[in-house]
């Protein structure tokens, strides 16, 4: 996925660090996205602890994911993500169980999409803890059995060690053809949108509480598919981001607080790595991130 940024001051470099946080996921869905640091609305970016106390263990998802009315356990099947970047990454004895993940995801999935997973395969894979990155459970569902940029997919994150669920999305290829380009009209008129994307918040209760604000935040395109993200702010500090289809307006994922957070202080650092650049003799803006990352 590529997505542009839509409020962010100082054009090139701002849509650079957008487009590099957001590819390959909506907020971090997709394979790992790179996650420094949870960053505080008041802009203070402190540490996230990789190390977690036993009494952490306890397997808390957000409010919004505990209230399943109705919800049933469905009957799926569960199998190792076979992609590269999973095979050498173990869970530890603190993580939760690989089951035990996929089924909070599949309770996410069903609280933001209605999916009933009986009969179906959830794919797991493992990201490991390194640096200030949290370990995550990854889960994958293929709705047509095949993988690729082709095939639709849902796709859920969870934190490994306590259980909380990061992000929850859908893939899926539109039949009509469209214009996957910035639109200008939007951008400058989204108050329409914002409602919607208001009315999926409250529906799901995303934030844990009433909604101060719902504005928009990137345009994007996902497969085939035009979209459009909105910051999603609660009366109680709780962040996420709803994502909506600019083609036909359909949810197509939604991000929890602790990866709103993480997304943020990640820009940060971005920021902060190319002002050192800037700053840097010229040649040298290679180096700077390269000993950023070692």
């Amino acid at each position: 996925m590529k997505y542009e940024i839509g409020k962010r001051k100082n054009g090139a470099a701002k849509t650079f660090l957008a487009t590099v946080l957001m590819l390959g996921a909506v907020t971090g869905i997709f394979q790992g996205m790179t996650q420094v640091a949870v960053a505080a609305e008041s802009s203070k970016v402190t540490t996230l602890a990789t190390n977690y106390p036993v009494s952490a263990r306890t397997t808390t998802t957000p409010e919004q994911i505990k209230k399943q009315d109705g919800y049933v356990k469905p009957n799926y099947n569960i199998v190792n993500n076979d992609l590269e970047s999973y095979r050498n990454s173990k869970p530890t004895a603190n993580d939760i169980s690989r089951d035990k993940a996929a089924e909070i995801g599949a309770k996410a999935l069903w609280s933001v999409f209605n999916l009933d997973l009986t009969g179906k395969t959830i794919e797991m894979g493992y990201n490991a803890a390194h640096d200030t990155v949290r370990a995550k459970w990854s889960g994958e569902f293929w709705v047509d059995g095949k993988k690729g940029p082709e095939h639709p997919v849902y796709i859920f994150t969870i934190d490994a060690i306590t259980g909380e669920v990061y992000a929850a999305s859908y893939g899926r290829i539109i039949s009509a053809k469209v214009n996957l380009g910035y639109d200008a009209n939007l951008a400058k008129n989204p108050t329409a949108m914002e409602n919607i994307a208001k009315q999926y918040a409250e529906k799901l209760n995303v934030v844990g509480g009433a909604i101060k604000s719902a504005t928009i935040a990137s345009q994007g395109s996902s497969y085939n598919d035009p979209t459009v993200n909105f910051r999603i702010v609660g009366e109680n500090g709780q962040l996420a981001i709803i994502e909506l289809s600019r083609y036909d307006k359909a949810l197509l994922a939604v991000s929890y607080n602790g990866d709103v957070l993480e997304q943020d202080a990640t820009i940060k650092q971005l920021e902060k790595e190319l002002a050192e650049m800037d700053k840097a003799p010229k040649g040298s803006g290679t180096a700077v991130l390269e000993s950023k990352s070692k």
